[in-house]
């Protein structure tokens, strides 16, 4: 039988932690896991295995009541309160909603014990602009938002914690990800341009499309998480993407074969995006022998998932 694992899941009522609940409660081979929801938002009942709870892991108060509570055995950290281009816009906030909370969070965490976080950072806004054809691990990263100066030193401050105070940690610099239970106005070029064409809204694009990125299915995201925790991958610092960039305008090419009425706006780009990035995955494929689903049927089951959402 196996040993139980309680789990601090942190951004669990946003887009990825959503997925991470779905996976767990389908998957049988994480039926040992039981997900402490901590969420300013109370989402619907999942059953007995997950359970929500009212607050702010800003509020290390909060923090302390839950760990007095649950035995811990793991935290998922996917919680952020910004956007790249948010972030920017109020430095202060983004530091001290973000980086402050996470290290209170470490404190709580060393002191009660659980010596496991996983966290998602991101595969573009930690290196910044760095024109080539694939970024991988060992790239000096150059940041171009708060954003991504935030995931990158929540980054270093764990190795610190993890050397200083034993904590392990899984970090995931995530690429571009879409799929089902994304719900963002602000960020998912590829779920906010199906919505927007079926309720009959323009899309409006930073730049003029060229722009070529890495996206990954959010099925494919969550699969690759839980296969790296159940080879019990830690202490790692790994990119999670497809490892293929798409542009833009290709994406909504594809996009327009399903729903034709989608129509454009180009704007002038915006200097804390991050224009062209795909990620190197060798360190990823060297771990886990992975399929990816092909890219144009991710975006039908995408269109299937938002078209669901409008009945």
């Amino acid at each position: 039988m196996q040993a139980k694992e309680t789990i601090l899941l942190l951004g669990g009522t946003g887009f990825i932690g959503r997925n991470i609940i779905d996976y767990v409660l389908i998957q049988k081979d994480f039926n040992n896991y039981k997900i402490i929801v901590l969420s300013r938002d109370i989402q619907k009942n999942f059953g007995e295995r997950v359970e929500f709870v009212t607050g702010n892991y800003e509020n290390k108060d909060v923090l302390i009541s839950l760990f007095s509570k649950y035995s811990f055995t793991k935290v998922f950290h996917c919680a952020t309160s910004t956007t790249p281009l948010s972030s920017s816009n109020n430095v202060l906030y983004d530091i001290n909603g973000n980086l402050i909370a996470t290290i209170g969070l470490l404190d709580v965490m060393k002191e009660f014990g659980c010596n496991f976080i996983l966290y998602l950072s991101s595969g573009g806004a930690v290196y910044g602009e760095k024109h080539l054809d694939l970024i991988s691990e060992n790239e000096i990263c150059n940041p171009v938002s708060s954003y991504g100066v935030v995931k990158l030193t929540i980054e270093n401050y764990l190795r610190l914690y993890k050397k200083q105070q034993g904590i392990n940690y899984l970090i995931l610099r995530v690429s571009n990800p879409f799929g089902k239970f994304h719900s963002s106005e602000n960020q998912g070029i590829v779920n906010i341009a199906i919505r927007r064409s079926l309720v009959g809204k323009d899309l409006e694009v930073w730049g003029d499309g060229t722009q070529s990125k890495d996206y990954i299915f959010i099925d494919d995201l969550v699969v690759i998480i839980f296969q790296l925790l159940k080879r019990n991958i830690v202490n790692k610092t790994i990119n999670v993407g497809s490892g293929k960039s798409n542009q833009l305008n290709r994406i909504l090419d594809i996009i327009k074969i399903y729903l034709p009425a989608l129509k454009v706006t180009y704007l002038a780009s915006k200097a804390t995006d991050v224009k062209d990035f795909c990620l190197d995955i060798s360190l990823l494929q060297s771990i886990l022998d992975f399929e990816f689903t092909v890219f144009e049927e991710a975006i039908k089951k995408t269109i299937l998932f938002e078209k669901k959402q409008l009945k």
